[in-house]
């Protein structure tokens, strides 16, 4: 784990805080936009999935069609492609500045172990043909182990998910 990582994450003797959960938000959007994709990839627990529902009604990601429904081995086959020397749409990389606001923990349950937060969040990312955004709001389902919070699930509701997209291969 790195030095930002353990300083954003309490330990179980600790209470969930505001600045915990903020912090841990703001350290992952940071490795995502310094892509640090491996320790990303390792915020998420085990069986951790990251989803990006096609309507912002969706509750259930396997029985309707989602723009991106990804457990560990779909996650790592992602960073793989995005590291590929020859994945034409990173030539050049793509490079993203995540903003995130609105941060409200909206549950603590299992005496803190699990949390729920809600935030808001804009990303632009460029690649070669230009920049675009991205903007909507973030659920994530955390864990509280003693390595500090890990993400359970990921849910990245797109103000615009029913529009039509250049495929979204970066993390959101």
């Amino acid at each position: 784990m790195t030095e930002a990582a353990s300083r954003a994450e309490p330990s179980l003797d600790n209470q969930v805080t505001y600045e915990s959960v903020r912090d841990f938000l703001y350290l992952e959007a940071r490795l995502l936009d310094q892509r640090k994709f491996e320790e990303w990839n390792e915020l998420f627990t085990p069986d951790g999935k990251y989803w990006i529902p096609l309507a912002a009604d969706q509750h259930d990601p396997i029985n309707h069609l989602s723009l991106v429904y990804e457990d560990a081995m779909m996650r790592q086959v992602r960073i793989n492609r995005l590291r590929h020397d020859r994945a034409w749409s990173q030539q050049p990389a793509s490079r993203t500045s995540h903003a995130i606001s609105c941060i409200v923990i909206e549950a603590v349950a299992d005496h803190g172990k699990r949390i729920v937060v809600g935030s808001s969040f804009h990303m632009s990312e460029w690649r070669n043909f230009g920049q675009r955004t991205f903007a909507g709001l973030a659920t994530h389902q955390l864990s509280l182990t003693t390595d500090g919070y890990r993400i359970l699930e990921k849910r990245v509701d797109l103000i615009n998910s029913g529009d039509a997209f250049e495929p979204i291969e970066v993390f959101i």
